[in-house]
């Protein structure tokens, strides 16, 4: 996107194309500041070994991104609301990040995965439980470039809180709904 949007002020109250792209690029750009932000915050905390994973991860989050936000956009097109998809691909993956990022470095997950499963759960705690997994999760994403991604966040994820593999991939799959 071109960068002179960010010179002008975002109108709310319209649905104005040009407006909604000003918009998305200014939510954009103060959603990519604060993961900027958290992961060099996070650079700096981690172990050698953690600070190269990540590195990794994040790598591979950025490819995914890329791609997955181009698919968006082309498959948006030739509609003057091509723009505007990508814009929003770009914040709710870049957002999904930014709470991977704070769940790294917390412990604390900030999707509120964990605690709808648990509300769908119901009496028969441990059984409900992993069907409420499962449903929240939503459909098989069999994308390559995805997988990359959230094998590599999992199982650092695993190795730093301990979260179990499977239930790491079906939240991020909660976190960042894909419908392609």
């Amino acid at each position: 996107m071109v960068s002179s949007y960010a010179q002008e002020t975002c109108n709310h109250d319209s649905f104005a194309s040009p407006d909604l792209i000003i918009c998305g690029q200014q939510s954009l750009e103060k959603v990519d500041a604060l993961l900027n932000e958290h992961y060099k915050k996070a650079l700096v905390s981690f172990s050698p070994a953690d600070k190269k994973q990540l590195i990794d991860v994040q790598r591979k989050w950025v490819r995914f991104k890329e791609v997955y936000c181009e698919d968006v956009y082309q498959a948006a097109l030739p509609g003057v609301e091509a723009p505007i998809e990508n814009l929003a691909c770009l914040a709710r993956a870049t957002n999904a990040r930014l709470g991977e990022l704070i769940y790294l470095q917390t412990g604390q997950p900030n999707d509120g995965f964990y605690k709808a499963a648990s509300l769908m759960a119901g009496q028969d705690r441990e059984n409900g439980l992993k069907a409420s997994i499962n449903l929240l999760g939503g459909g098989e994403f069999n994308d390559p470039i995805w997988k990359q991604y959230v094998d590599a966040q999992c199982d650092m994820s695993f190795r730093l809180l301990r979260e179990d593999l499977a239930y790491c991939a079906v939240r991020m799959r909660f976190q960042l709904p894909m419908n392609r």
